[in-house]
């Protein structure tokens, strides 16, 4: 009886710190929409690292599990801009901080509404990476986010397999 018992409590134990790795460290995040194509397209599943939020802000280039203001459900966006940062779209260009900005990763960037905005402290910058199709941090109703609003930063394509290992960019 006392073995059956012991055995219990390490099952119920290993199960607990499985959820909350699973709650704390990691997690997955399905994308929904094509805002983030060609980077990532609709259905694609990645892997988040929840820790990396722990102890500092998102770096500029991470593609990070978001919540939007007003919203419940939660968005996977690009960093554009950390606090402190000039970005703006002039003439169809990306400029960060007054240089040009190559997006290799963007598209419809040449087909926007110019943008502009320079980032106070603790303010960051989110945009899709189809500028077209993307609800984002240049919408009214969003504007920038704060650090509390990151959950995590995607890592890994876990679907659809063939892409695990080239990793997000």
């Amino acid at each position: 009886m006392r073995r059956a018992v012991s055995w219990w409590v390490w099952v119920l134990g290993a199960v607990v710190v499985g959820i909350i790795i699973r709650d704390q460290v990691f997690g997955t995040a399905r994308v929904i929409g094509s805002s983030m194509e060609p980077t990532l397209y609709n259905t694609d599943i990645v892997l988040l690292t929840k820790f990396d939020y722990w102890f500092s802000g998102p770096n500029r280039g991470d593609v990070a599990l978001c919540l939007l203001p007003g919203r419940e459900q939660t968005y996977l966006k690009r960093v554009a801009a950390i606090p402190g940062d000039s970005y703006a779209i002039r003439g169809g260009v990306a400029y960060l901080n007054g240089e040009v900005l190559p997006e290799a990763y963007a598209t419809g960037t040449d087909r926007c509404e110019d943008f502009q905005i320079t980032l106070d402290e603790g303010e960051y910058l989110v945009l899709g990476d189809n500028r077209l199709e993307s609800y984002d941090s240049r919408a009214a109703d969003v504007g920038v986010l704060s650090r509390r609003d990151f959950i995590g930063r995607a890592r890994f394509h876990l679907w659809p397999i063939e892409k695990f290992f080239r990793g997000i960019y």
